[in-house]
């Protein structure tokens, strides 16, 4: 049940708030959604991310595709292969993964890496959750401790890149801000005040507020080709453009892989879509009440793949290709390492047939266009690397942009 909380979580999500309060309150009554959001999120100690509770998993919120099984892991690993194999074999060769949740991801990766006798000079996992690093280095220690070897935990990238970034659902978890057309057709932010007492436990204390004065030119410039209509609410994700130029610019030779849910700005933007993407996930429920439960839910907004390809490209990075999540990963041989894990793991009959469904049912979840196949997407950079990337042998819609 969504409201079924104990009363850790009622405590922890009342501190939060309470913060939050006291935060508008220092700001004139009013803060900008991505504070809200970043608060939220971010918080030290109190906020979804860095708060301690599972997030992940059946006991978690939500399921991200590296759970499913390792067919992703190894796809994503044949991407890095073939990127640390033509990168400057002279350098430290690196795979940098950004926000690795469990390290599951990270493990599989590693696995199929050293299968290939390919395992990077380094792979640094970028994660600002000491709770989440923590779990990392627990599965690596119980799975693969001679990994632990070549992996190094940072909360930021300070050094130039040789080899491949690797992305998987972090750009919709970057705070957005939020906007409204008002009735002169301007886009004006959408903000977070306060409608009553913070010390009510019953009822939220926060709700929408709009700015006293529009958004900047530059940001009614890049709406105003879409014609939108008064009362048109959606995100323009300026934090996820602005990490994009400062993590490309640390990549001096090599690819950056993004994979998240999202649509090119035509259809971000479309009319259908007047309410916005922003979307809230707690217990396997989706809900867009960003105000319910702070600390305790998860906050995403989709991401504008065009907006992402812009910065992109003031970072002075080349674009690598952009594809749907079932044609990168079959381009990458999802069906080759479908039979692979058959065979490696073939036990008897039984056992073989139960783990063909298994393997079976990542597949589908993974790619077929009700499930995450199409809505995720796979957008790709690279700087001095003058080569094709396998993930887009079958399909690239750099056009789309």
């Amino acid at each position: 049940m969504l409201d079924a909380l104990n009363d850790l979580q009622i405590a922890h999500s009342e501190q939060l708030r309470g913060e939050i309060c006291k935060l508008i309150e220092s700001k004139n009554g009013w803060i900008g959604f991505d504070q809200f959001m970043d608060m939220a999120l971010y918080a030290p100690g109190l906020g979804y991310y860095s708060g301690g509770a599972r997030k992940f998993g059946e006991q978690g919120d939500f399921i991200t595709a590296p759970m499913m099984g390792s067919l992703f892991g190894r796809c994503l690993a044949n991407q890095c292969a073939e990127v640390l194999t033509r990168c400057d074999q002279s350098r430290c060769r690196s795979v940098v993964e950004f926000g690795a949740g469990t390290g599951e991801l990270m493990l599989e990766i590693l696995r199929h890496l050293e299968l290939q006798k390919l395992l990077p000079d380094e792979y640094v996992v970028l994660e600002t959750s000491a709770d989440l690093q923590e779990r990392q280095r627990q599965l690596i220690a119980t799975s693969k401790p001679e990994y632990l070897e070549i992996i190094r935990w940072s909360n930021r990238l300070d050094e130039k890149i040789n080899g491949i970034i690797i992305a998987n659902e972090l750009l919709d978890a970057i705070p957005v801000k939020r906007f409204e057309i008002d009735e002169n057709f301007m886009a004006r932010e959408l903000g977070v005040t306060l409608n009553d007492d913070c010390s009510e436990t019953d009822t939220s204390p926060f709700q929408w507020k709009s700015a006293n004065q529009p958004f900047e030119l530059s940001v009614q410039d890049r709406l105003k080709p879409f014609q939108l209509d008064v009362g048109y609410q959606s995100e323009i994700g300026l934090q996820a453009e602005a990490w994009v130029r400062s993590i490309g610019d640390n990549l001096e030779n090599g690819a950056m892989v993004l994979i998240d849910y999202g649509f090119p700005a035509s259809e971000y933007y479309h009319y259908d879509r007047r309410g916005g993407t922003l979307m809230c996930h707690f217990q396997h429920t989706a809900h867009d009440d960003p105000f319910r439960h702070p600390g305790l839910q998860d906050i995403t907004a989709h991401v504008d793949f065009s907006a992402v390809f812009e910065a992109a490209r003031q970072a002075n990075l080349d674009l690598a290709g952009y594809c749907n999540q079932a044609s990168f990963l079959m381009s990458l041989g999802i069906l080759d390492e479908y039979h692979k894990v058959l065979v490696g793991d073939s036990k008897g009959q039984d056992q073989t047939s139960r783990k063909s469904l298994e393997v079976a049912q990542q597949i589908k979840k993974l790619t077929l266009p009700h499930e995450m196949g199409e809505l995720f997407k796979v957008i790709a950079f690279s700087r001095n690397f003058d080569y094709p990337l396998q993930g887009f042998d079958m399909q690239n819609r750099a056009g789309w942009l």
